[in-house]
């Protein structure tokens, strides 16, 4: 599973296609295609190209949609607490710092 950004065309009757790329932290990138939620087609290219993709899918209509998870496959992955990767609970900043009582405010 890999952190992609997501670029989308809808078509008039409601289909789309997507457009995705993740940075492979070596320079290069992958980058994904096919119909939404289903960018089986894979490759990579220099990360450089991808952005310029990035930017000419802008201009064709593509809309920007954000970060998605895509698994092996290329179908988009559902965050869920069991496949989340930071599980740690929230921090109650209260029991850090005192209660409002002990005079410690921001």
């Amino acid at each position: 599973m890999k952190a992609f950004e997501l670029y989308r065309f809808t078509h008039p009757n409601g289909t789309a296609k997507e457009w995705a790329y993740c940075d492979l932290g070596t320079g290069d990138a992958e980058i994904r295609w096919g119909p939404q939620n289903q960018l089986r087609h894979a490759q990579v290219k220099p990360l450089r190209e991808a952005w310029e993709r990035a930017l000419q899918k802008v201009r064709k209509g593509y809309v920007k949609v954000g970060i998605v998870m895509l698994d092996e496959s290329g179908a988009h992955v559902k965050l869920t607490p069991s496949n989340r990767r930071n599980t740690k609970p929230a921090v109650d900043l209260s029991n850090l710092l005192g209660s409002e009582d002990g005079g410690f405010y921001f």
